[in-house]
C-alpha cells in the first residue's frame, strides 16, 4: 500500500492551480508541498518496487497524483526531491516561461554514468549550454522552421510507400506478419536514414538490412535495460559489475558502434545527397559533430514513432467506425494521431531542471530543482478531457457535432512533443510519417488485433504494450 503524508497547512494546494499571482512573501517552500511518506536514504523505493517498479512508473505516479493532487514532491530514488506536476497551466508555464535560455532536462542515471565512465561524446539530447543552443538553432532551421515539412515530406512519403508496397508483396505471397512492432521499428529507422540522405538514398543491401535489424534490437534493449536499473543505485551496479549493468553497457556499446558506423558511412557521401547531412555540412559543422548528432538521431528514431504507430493500430483495430471515417475523409487522421498520443504519450514524463530560483504555483523552488510533467496523468484527467479513457478522435475537431458531448477539452494537457525551445526536434518528421503511414495502411489493408483485450502500457522509457500484440493483416480487395 502506498503511504501518504499530508499536513493541514497544504490541503488547499491540492486543488487545481488557477494561475493566480501570489505575493512572494506568501509563497510556500517545497517542504510545505504534499509529500508521500519516505524513509531516510532509501526514500520511497519500497513503495515504488511494491507497485511494480520502473515498468509501472506511469501508473505509480498517476496514483500519487490522484492521492496528493496535481503537484507533489517525492524522494523517489533517495536523496533528490522530485517535483511532479500534472496541471496544464503549470506545465505550459514551465516550458514557456521557466526553462531559461539553455533548458536542461533529466537524463536517466545509467546514461549519465555511461557517459562519465567511457567519455562517449553524444548528440543533441546530451548537450547543454551554448553548445546545445548553437546546434539546436541549426537543426531548427532545417527541421522545425515553417515550410521545412515540404522537403521532409518527400523522403518520408517515399519510405512509407516502399514499406506498404513490400508489405503487400509479402502478404500476397503468403507471408504472415509475426511481429508488427519489428516491422514498424525498421520503418522508422529507414525513414530517418532517408531524411538524412534525402531523395537519393543509398541502396539497401542484404547486409544493410541485417545490420539494421541488429541495431533495432540493440536500441530496444537499451530502453529495457535502463528501466530495469531504475530505482537501483546505478553506481553500485556498475562497481560490482552486476549483470543488469553489463547488459545495459553491452546494448549501449553495440548501438553506438552501429549508429556511428552508419553515420560516418553517410557522411562520406554527403556531397552526393540532398538530405539533412548535406544541409548540416553546409552550416560548417565538423564531421565529428555531425556524426554525434546523426548517431543520436538514429538511436532515437525507432522507438518513438514505432510504438506510437503500434498504439494507433491497436486502437483502430478496436474501433472500426473510426477506420471507416479515415477511409471516407482523410482529415481525421491527424485527430486519430492526437487522440492516440493523448492516451499513450510516447514519453509519459517530460522533465526540466529549474535554471534559477523560481515562483512555481504556490511555491518558491530553488535553482536546480527537477520538475517532472506527468503527461500520462494530465492526458487522462477528467478535468482536462471528458470521457478520458475513451478513444474519441472527434474531440479534436471543432466542427464535429459530436463534440457537443465533450465538456472538458484542454489541448495543452496533452503534450507528446513537449513545448518550448527544447521541444522534440523530430516533431515534424514524426507527424508526417505517422499521417502518411496510417493513411496508407488503412487504405491498403484490413488490420485486426487478435489479442487486443486487456492490453496495458508499460514504461520502458517510452510506453510499450505489456504483451506481444498479434495482428492479422490482409490486403484489401
Amino acid at each position: 500500500m502506498l503511504r501518504i503524508k499530508m499536513t493541514g497547512t497544504v490541503q488547499l494546494n491540492v486543488k487545481r492551480f488557477k494561475g493566480t499571482c501570489i505575493q512572494e512573501d506568501k509563497l510556500l517552500s517545497i517542504n510545505n508541498m504534499p509529500h508521500a511518506k519516505s524513509l531516510p536514504i532509501i526514500g520511497t523505493r519500497l513503495d515504488f518496487f511494491a507497485a511494480g517498479g520502473g515498468l509501472r512508473l506511469h501508473e505509480y505516479i498517476d496514483s500519487r497524483h490522484k492521492q496528493l493532487g496535481n503537484i507533489f514532491a517525492e524522494r523517489l530514488a533517495g536523496s533528490i526531491e522530485l517535483v511532479f506536476i500534472s496541471d496544464p497551466l503549470l506545465m505550459k508555464s514551465l516550458f514557456i516561461n521557466m526553462e531559461g535560455k539553455y533548458p536542461m532536462h533529466i537524463l536517466p542515471d545509467p546514461w549519465v554514468l555511461y557517459e562519465k565512465i567511457y567519455g562517449s561524446q553524444r548528440g543533441l539530447f546530451f548537450m547543454n549550454g551554448e553548445n546545445w543552443l548553437h546546434s539546436r538553432r541549426i537543426l531548427n532551421k532545417h527541421l522545425l522552421k515553417e515550410g521545412t515539412e515540404n522537403w521532409i515530406s518527400v523522403p518520408v512519403i517515399k519510405s512509407v510507400q516502399d514499406f506498404v508496397e513490400k508489405l503487400k508483396e509479402k502478404l500476397n505471397n503468403g507471408y504472415k506478419i509475426e511481429n508488427l512492432e519489428t516491422e514498424l521499428y525498421r520503418l522508422s529507422t529507414n525513414v530517418l536514414v532517408s531524411i538524412l540522405l534525402g531523395e537519393n538514398s543509398m541502396q539497401r543491401s542484404q547486409h544493410y538490412d541485417k545490420m539494421l535489424s541488429i541495431f533495432s534490437e540493440s536500441v530496444k534493449k537499451i530502453f529495457q535495460d535502463t528501466t530495469k536499473l531504475y530505482g537501483w543505485p546505478v553506481e553500485w551496479c556498475q562497481y560490482f559489475n552486476l549483470k543488469v549493468w553489463r547488459d545495459f553497457k553491452d546494448s549501449v556499446d553495440l548501438s553506438l558502434h552501429l549508429a556511428k558506423k552508419m553515420a560516418f558511412e553517410m557522411i562520406k557521401t554527403k556531397d552526393q545527397h540532398s538530405g539533412l547531412i548535406h544541409k548540416l555540412a553546409q552550416e560548417d559543422l565538423e564531421d565529428e559533430m555531425i556524426a554525434r548528432i546523426v548517431a543520436d538521431f538514429i538511436i532515437a528514431a525507432g522507438d518513438t514513432t514505432a510504438y506510437t504507430a503500434l498504439w494507433i493500430f491497436l486502437l483502430l483495430s478496436k474501433n472500426e467506425g473510426v477506420v471507416e471515417e479515415i477511409r471516407t475523409k482523410e482529415y481525421t487522421v491527424k485527430n486519430v494521431i492526437k487522440e492516440a498520443m493523448r492516451l499513450y504519450p510516447v514519453a509519459p514524463f517530460l522533465t526540466r531542471i529549474l535554471p534559477k530560483e523560481t515562483a512555481f504555483g504556490h511555491y518558491k523552488l530553488k535553482q536546480g530543482t527537477p520538475i517532472i510533467a506527468s503527461i500520462y496523468t494530465s492526458g487522462r484527467d477528467e478535468q482536462n478531457f471528458s470521457k478520458p479513457d475513451m478513444f474519441l478522435p472527434y474531440r479534436w475537431d471543432r466542427n464535429d457535432p459530436r463534440r457537443e458531448n465533450i465538456v472538458n477539452h484542454i489541448p495543452s494537457a496533452s503534450l507528446p512533443f513537449a513545448m518550448g525551445t527544447r521541444s522534440c526536434i523530430g516533431k515534424k518528421i514524426a507527424q508526417v510519417q505517422l499521417t502518411e503511414l496510417v493513411c496508407q495502411v488503412i487504405k491498403n489493408f484490413d488490420i485486426k488485433c487478435k489479442n487486443c483485450k486487456d492490453v496495458k502500457a508499460l514504461t520502458s522509457q517510452v510506453l510499450v504494450p505489456d504483451k506481444h500484440l498479434e495482428f492479422d493483416i490482409t490486403v484489401r480487395k
